[in-house]
């Protein structure tokens, strides 16, 4: 089992149509939910299990995607830059929801909405750092001078290959320093003290 929020990331290629510069990417987040139910957290946690998306073929409590857009004009002069490079992100988060909390005792219930918002906390920085990454890879297209176009279009390109590996890396490093908050969260002990064949549960 796995806690999974690594960017699913759209192979959007370097299509230049025209477009207003920003100062940051633009972009939106719309959540979505699952339900899952049970009379008990470990019901609740072994729900999640079953019913909580998956990544990559990987099951995980919770998942970001991101769809990416580019925008620019190619303008040849006596050399080819890009004029107003934009990219737009369209983020999905999507997150577990219990079909009644009610049915949690107080401190079960207290220690699930901790979790929760651990899961929501968690997808929002993979957010933040994709934000990040797209806005270094924004300057750097903007910055791009060529001889040709044709030449332009391929270093923007390469840029954004780049991009997508450092900022795959910088998503890895942070799940993995997760992975220790995940094991000592109060909802995950109370889980793994009621049952001794839960199954383990990491970041990726």
């Amino acid at each position: 089992m796995k806690l999974t929020s690594v960017l699913v990331l759209s192979a959007a290629a370097v299509a230049f149509a025209g477009g207003a510069a920003v100062a940051k990417p633009d972009f939106k987040t719309k959540y979505t939910y699952y339900t899952v139910g049970g009379d008990s957290a470990q019901e609740i946690y072994n729900a999640m299990l079953r019913k909580g998306p998956k990544v990559n073929g990987a099951k995980a409590y919770a998942a970001t995607s991101a769809t990416t857009t580019q925008d620019g004009k190619l303008l040849q002069a006596s050399s080819c830059k890009i004029a107003d490079y934009k990219l737009k992100i369209d983020f999905v988060i999507k997150l577990p929801r219990i079909k009644n909390e009610k049915v949690l005792p107080a401190t079960d219930r207290s220690r699930w909405q901790q979790f929760s918002s651990f899961l929501k906390k968690h997808e929002e920085t993979h957010r933040s750092i994709w934000l990040g990454c797209a806005a270094d890879l924004e300057k750097q297209v903007r910055a791009v001078k060529a001889k040709t176009c044709g030449e332009a279009d391929r270093k923007a390109a390469a840029l954004w290959e780049k991009m997508r590996t450092s900022c795959s890396k910088k998503h890895n490093a942070f799940d993995a320093a997760e992975q220790k908050k995940l094991m000592k969260h109060p909802f995950v002990k109370l889980v793994y003290g009621r049952s001794t064949q839960t199954a383990g549960a990491k970041v990726q």
